[in-house]
């Protein structure tokens, strides 16, 4: 039997026959924590190749991956709990897998990443414009490997998104430093990308493959590390490892001891033991699928995004940059304005700022800053989208500057009298000639104001002040306009109109608890 011959090939591989799990062991129900990380990544590897496990294969063992061995074990002809001796089991078959195609954990130094590769079936295809490309000569599974800027990321990501299936539910995740988009196209495929930002740039996996070889790609995808990791091994000192020795000394046994019930319990286990789970059949591509733009492991789609809250961002470069409040972004698994993903950039608590990076079909038209600070008493008008879902549309109220600080005499932040609601976090605060002079970050808490001095505060808000906001902009590499100090002032309604092509409403997304 195939994995009866892979328990003997590892116990002659021992450099020391001694075994851990005597009989009662092997038959104890499994128990993660007595394993190691790399052990907890071997099986997690093993349950991706099994098609069972699409998550993380970093070693941490929590619900997704003991409900993906029970999968696993069912899928064998086996009910839980699960026994030690099935996780033996389980790791006898990955290791002849990893064996058959040659499986390691790669770390590639130009992009200071790590991820799986079977080396004994892979070949180098030609290069593309952009992309180094490999493929798995026994399935349809595509690597394309990158290295480069921001704009040539955000552009891989960009085209994933606009080549999946009409109708389909595309899997995105944007962060800071990491980016991730999967989806199903047209064709029957897969495609994956992933962008980190490392030392020497944008580093980007791209993976495809058709759907029948969708196990391959969530274990690669799985395996993406940043810099150097830990091969996909098993020590050999580890539990597993002496469970291989105890479960072939037992098997030995088994033949040479014909006692009733003794055999009877051993046999059973022995039949367990050599019952090998289904094999995945991989099939060779077909001739005319070339892995021009790779297309990815689907990493199996998590729980789907719900709309968690909104804030207001506006435009500061004509880049596609934007302003808003980090408290608007705090804690989104995505972001999206008009439609589109947005990027994080970068974050600031202390001035409660955050920029963020849209795509835009056009260039947009750019806020201006002014040059000066708001004077005490000047007329302001705010701009932004309060209470969505009761309200509609862009708000603007109008209102002048209370204070020259904040609570508590914060020289970061300055008291409007404009009306705020929830939503018009991040949006701009400008002058009479249009020119911001802070971003929108907070109103009192009316309500426990009330409680502690038994009267309600009216129209007590706050801005971030401008020269904050221009700083973190120049911090952040962006350099804010800035508006002449002799433009004339506007009206109303064209003040209005120029708030209406700055400012954007921001979605934030997340998994509902």
């Amino acid at each position: 039997m195939r994995i009866t011959s892979s328990i003997f090939s590892v116990v002659i591989a021992l450099a020391s026959p001694v075994y851990a799990y005597t009989v009662d062991e092997m038959w104890a129900e499994f128990d993660a924590t007595k394993l190691s990380l790399d052990e907890k990544r071997f099986l997690q590897f093993g349950l991706a190749l099994e098609g069972q496990y699409s998550a993380l294969v970093d070693g941490a063992w929590g619900n997704g991956s003991q409900a993906a061995l029970e999968a696993w074990a069912r899928g064998a002809g086996l009910q839980p709990p699960i026994e030690s001796w099935e996780v033996v089991l389980l790791a006898a078959d990955t290791a002849e897998a990893l064996r058959v195609d040659g499986w390691e954990q790669r770390y590639f130094e130009p992009m200071d990443m790590s991820f799986a590769v079977p080396a004994g079936r892979m070949k180098q295809e030609q290069a593309s414009e952009f992309f180094l490309n490999y493929a798995h000569d026994a399935s349809t599974l595509r690597y394309s490997l990158n290295l480069g800027d921001l704009p040539n990321m955000q552009g891989f990501h960009t085209y994933a998104l606009r080549s999946a299936l009409p109708g389909s539910s595309p899997y995105t995740l944007r962060r800071e430093k990491v980016l991730i988009t999967s989806v199903d196209q047209p064709a029957g495929t897969i495609l994956y990308v992933r962008s980190d930002l490392r030392r020497n740039g944008w580093a980007t996996v791209m993976l495809s493959a058709a759907k029948r070889d969708q196990h391959l790609l969530s274990a690669v995808s799985g395996s993406i590390t940043k810099g150097w990791s830990n091969a996909i091994d098993l020590p050999p000192s580890g539990e597993i490892m002496e469970g291989f020795t105890s479960m072939a000394t037992i098997l030995v046994e088994a033949d040479e001891q014909q006692t009733a019930d003794e055999y009877a319990s051993l046999e059973a286990m022995r039949q367990g033991m050599t019952a090998p789970p289904t094999v995945p059949h991989l099939p060779s591509p077909p001739v005319d699928q070339q892995a021009v733009a790779p297309a990815a492991p689907s990493a199996p789609k998590p729980a789907e995004l719900t709309l968690q809250g909104t804030g207001t961002a506006f435009f500061v470069s004509e880049q596609g940059h934007l302003i808003t409040n980090a408290h608007v972004v705090e804690g989104c698994e995505l972001l999206k304005i008009d439609g589109r993903d947005i990027i994080l950039i970068a974050v600031d608590e202390n001035f409660d700022l955050a920029l963020i990076k849209d795509i835009p079909q056009r260039i947009p038209a750019v806020a201006k800053f002014a040059s000066r600070p708001a004077a005490l008493n000047a007329d302001i008008t705010i701009a932004g989208y309060p209470l969505t879902g009761i309200l509609s549309g862009l708000n603007i109220t109008r209102g002048s500057v209370s204070s020259l600080k904040g609570p508590a005499g914060d020289p970061i932040r300055m008291q409007i009298s404009a009306p705020v609601q929830p939503g018009n976090s991040g949006g701009p605060a400008v002058d009479a000639t249009g020119h911001v002079v802070g971003v929108v970050v907070s109103k009192l808490d009316a309500k426990l104001i009330a409680e502690t001095i038994g009267d309600i505060p009216q129209n007590v808000n706050f801005a971030v002040r401008g020269e904050m906001a221009k700083l973190f902009l120049f911090q952040n590499n962006v350099e804010p306009i800035l508006g002449a100090d002799d433009e004339p002032l506007l009206d109303a309604v064209t003040l209005g109109k120029d708030l209406e092509r700055t400012t954007r409403l921001v979605e934030c997304y997340g998994h509902s608890n």
